[in-house]
């Protein structure tokens, strides 16, 4: 395990646990005035926004915020997908602006990943997230870079976008929204309840009531009355926004090399009950390896990296030592795989399938569909 890797899962830990050792107080000391300081800057930023609405740039579209109030993976990236996939059955021309995390164009300004017929970057340039949803979207432009408003902009006058997907946009004060859709995990909604560092929230929870739509993922991984608290909890703090749940569902099982070239049928995929090693990069790899429970498979082992890692030649070689010794299959999401370079799964023979997964919603449909409704009336 890399230094960087072992620095992130103690970090979770100390984030996560409400429990800790004596010897763990000078950290958490030190994670609990970083968090004071975070929170006070956080607090200056949004009330001079607040103050001052005209600083936020107006795009001549539709302007849809997905987002989240803490860290870590909510589902944002698939249920972008099936968002941009359901407004454009419906004849809106969408494009989907991502900040392109850890890409080349994290700090440029703006660049079209795809213009919604080929991709023009790869997952190094333009970040994994913006490379998955680029593979994931036909017809739909996808473009990348910190400056939302400049991308919107080249959006609208390339492609002629009618309605703006913002990727993980809540905190993103610069860009006037006509609607934040917030995305919660069931399976840990709102961490210890504390400001980053010391927390998982990235934002206040007062902060909640500048939703207009709540969802709620991952909601087969917790009970009905779990499920009923975080409603609660959420209503307490914006009685206003409708809440919708959602499930992370198993779209594909597919060999690295039929997924890597295009090849969504004909491949049987392993059959249930097969022992895999689950190898994620992401902000909640106990959702993912659940979701492979869930599909019948069962999780061996599991090899973990932090958060939009990209992988290296001995993290390959590392992968075929282990599946070697085990004698399992090695399963990974589609959002590693677009960073897994195919050339090193080739040489070192991986035995390697990629698990698509896709956003279901399974209660509030009609909440959702009424709101853009509204929404993309009163903007025409």
């Amino acid at each position: 395990m890399s230094l960087a890797t072992s620095a992130a899962a103690y970090f979770h830990y100390l984030t996560g646990s409400r429990r800790h050792h004596f010897w763990d107080w000078p950290a958490l000391a030190l994670l609990s005035g970083a968090s004071w300081l975070y929170g006070k800057g956080v607090a200056a930023k949004y009330r001079s926004f607040e103050k001052h609405p005209e600083r936020q740039e107006h795009v001549p579209a539709v302007v849809i915020s997905l987002g989240n109030i803490t860290v870590g993976g909510t589902g944002k990236t698939p249920t972008a997908c099936l968002l941009a996939r359901q407004l454009q059955e419906k004849g809106f021309r969408v494009a989907l602006l991502n900040r392109g995390y850890r890409s080349q164009r994290e700090d440029g300004g703006a660049a079209v990943m795809s213009d919604g017929k080929s991709i023009l970057m790869s997952a190094e340039e333009g970040g994994d997230e913006a490379c998955l949803m680029a593979r994931s979207l036909p017809g739909v432009p996808v473009l990348v870079g910190r400056k939302r408003a400049l991308g919107g902009r080249l959006a609208v006058e390339r492609f002629g976008t009618q309605v703006l997907l913002l990727d993980d946009g809540f905190q993103h004060w610069q860009l006037y929204r006509d609607l934040d859709i917030v995305l919660v995990d069931a399976t840990n909604p709102f961490g210890n309840g504390r400001l980053l560092p010391r927390g998982i929230l990235r934002e206040p929870m007062t902060s909640l009531k500048r939703a207009g739509l709540f969802l709620i993922t991952k909601r087969d991984q917790i009970s009905a009355d779990e499920a009923e608290a975080i409603t609660a909890q959420l209503h307490r703090y914006n009685p206003e926004a409708p809440v919708a749940m959602a499930v992370h569902k198993p779209a594909s099982c597919l060999s690295f090399a039929a997924w890597y070239d295009g090849r969504r049928a004909g491949e049987a995929g392993l059959p249930k009950g097969t022992k895999v090693l689950a190898v994620s990069a992401l902000g909640n790899p106990v959702s993912f390896e659940q979701t492979l429970r869930d599909a019948g498979f069962t999780v061996a082992a599991a090899v973990r990296y932090e958060d939009h890692h990209h992988y290296s030649r001995d993290d390959i070689r590392m992968l075929a030592e282990k599946a070697a010794a085990s004698g399992c299959y090695l399963m990974t999401t589609e959002k590693d795989a677009v960073k897994l370079p195919a050339s090193l799964i080739e040489e070192y023979k991986l035995p390697l399938y990629v698990l698509g997964i896709t956003i279901e919603i399974v209660e509030g449909q009609e909440k959702i569909d009424s709101l853009l409704q509204a929404l993309l009336e009163a903007k025409s």
